[in-house]
């Protein structure tokens, strides 16, 4: 007999929904960026990095290119969330790559530029579960907090001079901003741990069910499930995520989807980092 694992128990009070509705949404894609990373101090940051773990460093990776900073990408995420100043008393940052230069911050920068002296939080090293566990920290610590704002930005960098084992297409970000007067629709996530490849279709549809999402629609599949390895009884279109984003890809087809199809109603997230074991599922009700 198969026992499959069950997601970790909830406070009653605790539905996986946002506490304050989404206000706003933006995605964005970075050429080339100015920053190098084959100066000095970081030919020998990379070269007694890899050697540590036994990681082939590639210097000619850093010679030949310029990259963007999470930094520079949220600053540039932050300017397209709102025409004026953002107002967020809670950021949080979530990747899954290093950053390019170890030496700045995302969010130091955003703790300057974004005003009223907001609590900052990154969240790393979770896998494809980076911008599920960013939204599960970020809902927590808005309802113990009473905060009525809160920006999550969730970034992608693939200028790295070692091998990382991940199929990296490029720097790309998408920020989300919630407010307690926001307009844009409601959120809600849950995540199963210890799950194995092959639980995934059983166990999907019980953490959707718990979320409330309808069999019958939109259905985004994050970069770490296959075409077929959705939940059992998805009746409605699948959509996938783009490739070689670990961190950012079921956010922004998110985005994109609102933009294609912006009077549907409700449209739900799936990813599974087979490496981690992280099942999560995330709903987006624009019918409130």
């Amino acid at each position: 007999m198969t026992v499959q694992p069950a997601p970790a128990p909830r406070a009653p009070e605790d539905t996986g929904v946002f506490p304050l509705p989404l206000a706003a949404a933006v995605h964005r894609t970075f050429p080339e960026g100015p920053a190098r990373i084959d100066d000095a101090f970081s030919a020998r940051h990379f070269a007694d990095l890899t050697t540590l773990y036994g990681v082939e460093h590639r210097p000619e990776v850093a010679a030949r290119g310029t990259g963007n900073t999470f930094a520079a990408m949220a600053a540039a995420l932050l300017a397209d969330l709102s025409a004026g100043p953002v107002d967020a008393e809670l950021v949080v940052v979530a990747h899954t790559t290093p950053d390019l230069d170890c030496r700045l911050a995302a969010v130091t920068a955003l703790s300057v530029l974004v005003p009223g002296d907001p609590q900052v939080l990154t969240v790393a090293d979770c896998g494809t579960a980076a911008p599920f566990v960013a939204l599960e920290l970020a809902g927590r610590y808005v309802r113990r907090q009473g905060y009525r704002s809160a920006a999550v930005f969730v970034l992608d960098q693939a200028t790295l001079p070692y091998e990382t084992g991940r199929d990296l297409a490029g720097d790309a970000g998408v920020a989300l901003l919630f407010s307690a007067d926001g307009a844009a629709g409601e959120l809600a996530v849950r995540r199963a741990s210890g799950v194995g490849p092959d639980d995934v279709p059983g166990l999907a549809p019980a953490l959707l069910d718990g979320l409330g999402y309808d069999p019958d629609g939109p259905l985004v599949l994050g970069p770490g499930l296959a075409a077929d390895s959705g939940p059992v009884g998805h009746t409605g279109r699948r959509l996938r995520a783009p490739a070689g984003l670990p961190a950012s890809a079921t956010l922004t087809e998110l985005v994109a989807e609102a933009r294609r199809a912006p009077h549907e109603g409700r449209l739900a997230l799936l990813d599974h980092d087979p490496e981690t074991g992280e099942l999560s599922a995330c709903l987006v009700r624009r019918d409130i």
